[in-house]
């Protein structure tokens, strides 16, 4: 059994002039030691699509389970913190922290001791390919492909066995998007985490183990 389980999943929302049904009646089985790929155009309902395996939204129908269990059971704030992680296009790191800074945050905001925070937290930026050197300097001090793996240091950092990719090499260059794409592959095959990446590139869906085609909110295996 996976880890994450979609039900017959739909959602649907109002805007200025229509019901739009971005996703719908989806049935997913994500799997932990594997990279899973949601290919699709912009508006095709991949991202909202992830919206709800990342807990931010709930379904208007159909569920998802986490373990087995739905999610629904599962205080939302612990889901997101502790469960699934969401590594974005756009980095998003603290621009005024240094990089052990914006890795040590979510752990000190679980109540974790800054000493073993910071072991945890270095631990994991030198597990994605960074330096201690790199721990003392800000994001606007670092490459593209850095920021992005220090955004994964910090996924790594709070425990989650599902990563969720929304476009992780959207801003990257073709040569930084193939290193973070092997280095979340890498995370998948030898941790045994679940990865999924949303992407509209066929060629970075292509290196994952499993590849699914989003379109006008329904989701089919390729």
């Amino acid at each position: 059994m996976g880890i994450l389980k979609l039900i017959d999943v739909s959602y649907s929302y109002q805007n200025q002039y229509q019901t739009v049904h971005a996703v719908k009646n989806v049935n997913l089985e994500i799997e932990q030691g594997k990279v899973h790929a949601i290919i699709g155009k912009s508006g095709s309902g991949k991202s909202t699509l992830l919206s709800l395996m990342a807990g931010l939204t709930l379904p208007k129908s159909g569920d998802i389970l986490y373990e087995g269990e739905s999610i629904k059971k599962i205080r939302l704030e612990e889901y997101r913190r502790d469960k699934a992680s969401v590594i974005y296009q756009t980095f998003n790191l603290f621009p005024l922290m240094t990089v052990l800074e914006n890795v040590i945050f979510p752990l000190e905001l679980k109540g974790m001791k800054h000493s073993e925070a910071k072991e945890i937290a270095i631990k994991h930026i030198e597990s994605v390919g960074l330096s201690k050197d790199h721990c003392k300097r800000f994001p606007n001090m670092l490459s593209g492909g850095e920021r992005q793996r220090v955004a994964i240091a910090r996924a790594l950092a709070t425990g989650s066995k599902l990563l969720l990719g929304d476009e992780p090499t959207g801003s990257l260059d073709v040569a930084n998007g193939d290193i973070v794409v092997k280095l979340l592959t890498n995370l998948a095959h030898k941790d045994n985490l679940a990865v999924v990446i949303v992407t509209h590139d066929l060629s970075i869906a292509q290196k994952a183990d499993v590849v699914f085609q989003m379109q006008d909110g329904r989701l089919s295996l390729m």
